[in-house]
């Protein structure tokens, strides 16, 4: 089982990077742009992966646990940037602990995942420190936050029914693709591609920038950005398919933390003693379910 803990920490590497970018793309255009181009660019990792590991059987539970999947995950899309544009990244990054403790609970709850003495104490070391990095002196639950925790409540419920759809096919590319393409519709039915161009060129021509070209590299960001995403979704959806995930859902819920440091680096956010302690706490944590 531990000889594929490497997908989760992959999960988590590629989902720091997305989302650090994707932080950028909404101080620059409408995140709701941002969520369709995500959603979109993110489904070409899992074509990859489903020609390295094709499924040639189907059923109609398959597609309606992926449909009601792909739904959940466009919604969730739809609300969590639109809380980036308005938060700071760590404080938005709170709300993936709700994420990941329904996850946890349904892993422990309905799938019954065995799990060793030491696992636990190092799921609580994880999430604990992840609080102590997000809930600062200048937190407060308001709007912004709200919507960030629908948006994760809501992520949560998504990986369910995909892992039902995972289980029934006893593979994970082909559910994890019909679900992004009907996340991907889900936001398309709200946004149609005009307002990707006209969206971008509004908010940089008030800077009197040449807008084709700069509207091209935003667009470019924003497909890499979804790249990373959709790759990380691949990497957590073989956590699902190789039985590990409550323990992929401990090792994601240190989120909060690597988004707090990429803040930290690439946006100068400022970093208190309270958050340093709580990243140590975290790492402990995720020793303690490694070793």
């Amino acid at each position: 089982m531990f000889q594929y803990i490497i997908f989760p920490f992959a999960a988590l590497a590629v989902w720091t990077a997305s989302n650090t970018i994707i932080k950028g793309l909404t101080s620059k255009i409408n995140p709701n742009i941002v969520s369709m181009i995500i959603v979109g660019s993110g489904i070409l990792p899992m074509l990859i992966s489903i020609m390295m590991s094709p499924v040639h059987s189907f059923s109609i539970f398959l597609i309606v646990m992926s449909v009601f999947s792909g739904i959940f995950l466009g919604l969730g899309y739809i609300l969590f940037y639109k809380s980036l544009r308005g938060a700071n990244l760590g404080n938005a990054a709170v709300t993936i602990n709700v994420q990941q403790i329904v996850v946890i609970l349904f892993g422990l709850s309905i799938l019954r995942e065995k799990l060793t003495s030491l696992i636990l104490p190092g799921i609580i070391l994880i999430i604990f420190g992840s609080i102590l990095v997000t809930v600062t002196r200048g937190f407060k639950v308001d709007k912004v936050l709200l919507i960030a925790a629908a948006a994760n409540i809501i992520w949560g419920i998504y990986y369910i029914p995909l892992t039902f759809a995972i289980a029934s096919v006893h593979s994970s590319p082909v559910p994890l693709l019909l679900s992004r393409i009907i996340g991907f519709f889900s936001v398309f039915i709200i946004f149609n591609i005009r307002p990707i161009i006209n969206g971008i060129k509004m908010k940089i021509s008030k800077n009197n920038i040449r807008t084709d070209h700069i509207a091209f590299m935003i667009i470019l960001i924003s497909i890499i950005a979804g790249i990373l995403d959709g790759s990380g979704n691949v990497l957590y959806a073989f956590s699902i398919q190789y039985g590990i995930l409550v323990i992929a859902g401990a090792i994601i819920a240190m989120l909060p933390v690597s988004l707090a440091l990429s803040g930290r680096i690439v946006y100068h956010e400022k970093l208190r003693l309270r958050q340093y302690t709580g990243i140590a706490l975290s790492v402990l944590g995720a020793i303690i379910i490694v070793i």
